[in-house]
């Protein structure tokens, strides 16, 4: 593999995910450079997640030659050079990696996949030998077996104690430390025991982000496989024993096979040419790349109970959750889910409170969000308006904002919401540092006020369908006169944030905070209007010019003076810039809605749908080239090359799930 493919490589992630929380995570050289990549990574049904298998050593042997495929990053150097081996990866439907020897020779051709079962923890990696010459594989599963946020410091695995039991294919491997096991299935070939430890791997990725970043990796055995010309062997890595290996080999490759796959992978094109594979241009059609993104989405629902927030560090968060809703009605299946998932929200709920994060393991859960209770109304009304549990917490959550002076917020006498004085993080912008928020929303936010405004006009239509009156909750009641007319005056009092072209980010003490965010444009993007459309439009038009980027929008506006363009460092130097510039893709859906709203009349459906295309141009030819396998959470603020944060994150994956949908609606040509 020459430089410049090594480069593309090292920037492109893979992930593959189990329906359980569980996944599979690394870069197109197959080389690991974040303490969370590897081949499998483990999820419980608390969503307690285990690191258990790294990567795999393997030698491949051609007559008298012999190469290495894999690499590792050690502090000062990557060794062996497998990567250099790489002819193309193709990261989607599952990642598949291609090899040859040095130079290129079409009689060493190996082809190296990696899939993921759904609903159990397991990952498949199978060997094909698509050359002429026969080969042997000698390969050493290097395994962590560690909590997946936690490495093994340099020097600890040297007096761990490890359990071995082998069986025929078989063997269960298991720290007796802390109890965290693997076991593996081999189809063909012989074991050998031998222990070796990989000192001092090193992740770059978490140096720059200011973690630990060296560990020691463990391989108990080896195995060696003859792989003769156009057989192909597999492994099977899991977290318990699986009963029946083929059958769960022969699933995964069936429910792959149902995926597109690149117009040049090996298994499409019967070619033994070391020289045809492309590395600019369009792998997929747009046909198959909707089809993707379908798949890319359905990585982050676990079940029918929830949504993985972002892998791989995320588990299910309340609002991220309740946001990604926005595209659920695109997935087939997808208002029964959402359905399924409010009433799984129902038992969580705490007055006015719903969880903001579940924490892995059970442990964490906490209430810090005002947003997360006021989307899971609106979800209500559009996903379960019908279910009597989701319509009384509905009920039971607005009373409680109307009523309720004990919590975080209160309803001021103008109708409004307002975030009480102190040391509060309560909206998306939640960033603190030392305990203090980076981005302070106290006073009156933009978006949460009209989401409590949306939130009203939901229950308000919830009532009207069930002929009610009334409706009471903890000891609150109200009448549908008296919500409708606090509906009116909240639509009054939203006036008081336009401000000028664009609305206020928030009102404190009667003043506007004018800071141009892309908070203004979830509010517009409601389905419920405050505003004229006039208003909707000219501040579709600012944050046109000054938010929109190629990724999404921007947290705020280059032109404000606490503008960060650039989104790295420490966990503290990147909180600092978190919403102060970064870009975030998930506010793109709103604003595209905002654009239909405002050009609603004035624009045709074809010129409407080539002004949303724009907005995600990037995104879309992504995928299509094969450059992202998913979507991730942010962006640089200024020249936004690279993903940022987290690299699949759900809400930005529905948006823009969301945003093609909206372009199907209204009929658009490709």
């Amino acid at each position: 593999m020459g430089g410049n493919l090594n480069r593309i490589l090292s920037n492109r992630e893979w992930i593959l995910t189990n329906g359980l929380g569980g996944y599979a995570l690394g870069f197109g050289d197959l080389i690991n450079k974040r303490k969370y990549n590897g081949l499998l990574i483990s999820s419980d049904a608390k969503f307690r997640r285990n690191h258990l298998v790294s990567s795999i050593e393997e030698k491949v042997t051609s007559g008298e030659a012999s190469f290495f495929l894999d690499a590792t990053h050690y502090s000062n150097c990557v060794y062996p050079n497998g990567n250099n081996h790489i002819l193309k990866s193709w990261l989607r439907p599952h990642l598949s990696v291609f090899y040859s020897a040095l130079p290129p020779d079409p009689k060493v051709l190996i082809l190296k996949d990696v899939m993921m079962p759904i609903g159990v923890n397991a990952v498949i990696v199978r060997y094909s030998n698509m050359g002429s010459s026969d080969l042997f594989l000698t390969l050493r599963p290097k395994l962590s077996l560690r909590d997946h946020h936690f490495i093994n410091s340099p020097g600890s695995l040297s007096n761990t104690g490890f359990i071995k039991n082998y069986s025929e294919n078989r063997v269960e491997i298991r720290r007796e430390d802390n109890g965290i096991g693997v076991n593996v299935f081999w189809s063909d070939g012989e074991v050998v025991d031998e222990h070796i430890i990989y000192g001092s791997v090193y992740y770059p990725t978490e140096a720059a982000r200011g973690y630990d970043s060296v560990e020691d990796l463990v391989s108990p055995f080896r195995l060696e496989i003859s792989l003769k010309r156009g057989e192909e062997r597999y492994i099977i890595f899991s977290a318990d024993e699986v009963v029946d290996p083929k059958k769960l080999y022969k699933d995964a490759v069936q429910r792959y096979e149902k995926m597109p796959i690149s117009e040049d992978h090996p298994r499409k094109v019967k070619s033994s040419s070391v020289s045809r594979f492309k590395h600019e241009g369009l792998e997929f059609s747009h046909a198959d790349y909707l089809k993707l993104l379908d798949a890319i989405c359905r990585d982050f629902i676990v079940g029918e109970r929830d949504v993985i927030a972002g892998y791989p560090w995320f588990g299910p968060w309340g609002r991220d959750t309740l946001i990604s809703m926005e595209g659920f009605g695109r997935l087939k299946g997808g208002n029964e889910l959402a359905r399924k998932i409010l009433l799984s929200y129902c038992d969580g709920i705490r007055g006015a409170m719903i969880p903001n994060t579940f924490g892995e393991g059970g442990e964490g859960l906490n209430y810090d969000t005002v947003d997360a209770p006021l989307w899971f109304v609106l979800r209500a009304y559009q996903f379960a308006s019908k279910e009597e549990v989701v319509f009384q917490k509905a009920v039971q959550i607005v009373l409680n904002f109307i009523y309720d002076t004990s919590l975080p917020f209160f309803m001021d006498t103008d109708g409004l919401v307002e975030i009480r004085q102190g040391p509060y993080a309560m909206t998306w912008m939640d960033a603190k540092v030392y305990g203090n928020p980076v981005t302070p929303r106290n006073g009156k936010p933009v978006e949460i006020n009209a989401l409590w405004y949306n939130a009203l006009c939901s229950l308000i239509e919830m009532m009207k369908s069930r002929s009610m009156k009334s409706v009471s909750c903890d000891g609150y009641s109200a009448d549908e006169e008296v919500l409708v007319l606090l509906k009116d005056k909240i639509a009054a009092s939203m006036q008081g944030f336009v401000c000028g072209d664009y609305l206020a980010d928030r009102l404190e003490c009667g003043a506007q905070i004018s800071e141009i965010r892309p908070n203004a444009m979830i509010a517009l993007g409601l389905p419920f209007d405050f505003v004229s459309k006039d208003v909707i439009k000219s501040a579709w038009k600012v944050a046109g010019r000054e938010l929109l980027t190629a990724y999404g929008l921007r947290s705020l506006s280059p032109e404000h003076p606490s503008f960060k363009g650039k989104y790295i460092g420490n966990q503290k130097q990147r909180d600092l810039v978190y919403h102060q510039g970064t870009v975030w893709t998930f506010p793109l859906v709103y604003f595209a809605k905002a654009a239909v709203k405002a050009n609603d009349g004035d624009m045709s459906g074809e010129d409407l749908c080539r002004e949303l295309s724009s907005y995600v141009w990037h995104l879309r030819r992504g995928i299509m080239k094969g450059e992202f396998s998913s979507v991730a959470e942010v962006w640089d603020g200024l020249d936004p090359y690279f993903p940022k944060g987290c690299p699949a994150q759900a809400w930005s994956a529905f948006a823009l799930l969301e945003i093609e949908g909206i372009m199907q609606d209204l009929e658009c040509s490709k």
